[in-house]
Order: C-alpha cells, then sequence, then structure tokens
C-alpha cells in the first residue's frame, strides 16, 4: 500500500481543486497528468497536493529512488528517524486529497482490486510528506502508511496514514511531537 489512489472528478470539491491547480501550471512544461476519465492515479502522475490551510500545488508521486525507481511510500512508524523522509516530514508535510484509494489482493493466482473509501465524507487526506529533489521544478511527495486496521487487514497489511478533519492544521502546521502522536493515534472506518 499505496499503490493507486483515485479522484472523482465528479465530485465538485475535487474538480476544483483540479481546476485551479492546473490554472497555476498554465504556461509551464508540467501538467496534472492522472487519468481524468477514470480518476485513477499511478506513481509518477502529477496531482493536486494539499500544502496549506487552503493552498494546493502540483507535485508528482514518488521520490527518486537510488536505483531510479520512485519511492511512493513511506513507513509512519520509521518516517522521522529514516534519512530519505525525516528532513520532509520535519518541513514539507502535505495531504493527498483522494476520494479513495486501491489494494489488491492474490487469490489463487489472480489479483482481486479492492476501492476503499471513507463513507462519512466525499474527500479524505492522506497524509504525506513533500521534496524538491534536484534538477526538478516541481516537488515530488510519498503517502505515508500505517499498520491495516481489522477492516482491511485480510486484504493487505498496510493502508495510508488517513488525517481527520479535526487534525488537518495540526499535521500541517504542529511540531514534530504533535506529528508523531497524529500519525500513531489515527483510527477509522473504510466501507
Amino acid at each position: 500500500m499505496c499503490g493507486r489512489y483515485y479522484v472523482e472528478i465528479d465530485e465538485k470539491d475535487l474538480a476544483d481543486i483540479c481546476n485551479e491547480v492546473q490554472k497555476n501550471l498554465e504556461n509551464t512544461p508540467e501538467q496534472l497528468s492522472f487519468n481524468m476519465t477514470s480518476g485513477e492515479v499511478f506513481p509518477t502522475n502529477i496531482v493536486p497536493i494539499r500544502v496549506g490551510d487552503k493552498d494546493y500545488k502540483a507535485m508528482k508521486w514518488g521520490f527518486t529512488g537510488y536505483d531510479g525507481k520512485p519511492i511512493i511510500n513511506a513507513r509512519s512508524e520509521t518516517a522521522l528517524i529514516k534519512p530519505t523522509f525525516k528532513v520532509p516530514m520535519q518541513t514539507g508535510r502535505c495531504l493527498i486529497p483522494a476520494s479513495g484509494y486501491y489494494e489488491w489482493q492474490r487469490a489463487g493466482g489472480r489479483k482481486q482490486k479492492y476501492s476503499f473509501t471513507l463513507p462519512d465524507r466525499k474527500i479524505m487526506y492522506m497524509a504525506g510528506c513533500y521534496r524538491l529533489e534536484e534538477g526538478n521544478r516541481i516537488c515530488s511527495f510519498v503517502i505515508l502508511t500505517r499498520p491495516a486496521s481489522a477492516i482491511i487487514k485480510d486484504i493487505h497489511d498496510r493502508m495510508p496514514v488517513i488525517i481527520q478533519d479535526g487534525r488537518i492544521h495540526d499535521w500541517l502546521y504542529d511540531s514534530y511531537d504533535a506529528i508523531d502522536e497524529a500519525v500513531n493515534e489515527l483510527e477509522f472506518r473504510l466501507a
């Protein structure tokens, strides 16, 4: 987890966010690059990311890995101490707006795709961190993951960290200690 997520373009708030970020990219070579028809977001796509109370920026999903492959996730339990994520966790916390995310389960040699959403919200905010990598004009981000909740663990052992509405400001702005607390205490239900 988390290898794909999706944005319901029919959902007005998410469509407005995408349109605002796309407008800011005018006259640049970068463009939002996820599948606007299905809303499915793949690693290395350029997507809108929340970096402030109402501020969104276009970012690429995945830090450049040592082997050239993108690093798309960071374990919340170790992100604050791993060299790749430590500085972004201190100075570049962000939120990834989504309608839901996908997970796959292997069964009998086949993969079954599942979609997870929050039943009481149209937009879920996955916790992340970002950095500007050398030679790039836009930042790259990763999604923080945590051990799966009971409802998900039979399908996958990890899931994204979802920030509750009341903790959004804390996640984006509070101290190092508050980040650790927010990541570790979060619980929620998926439908």
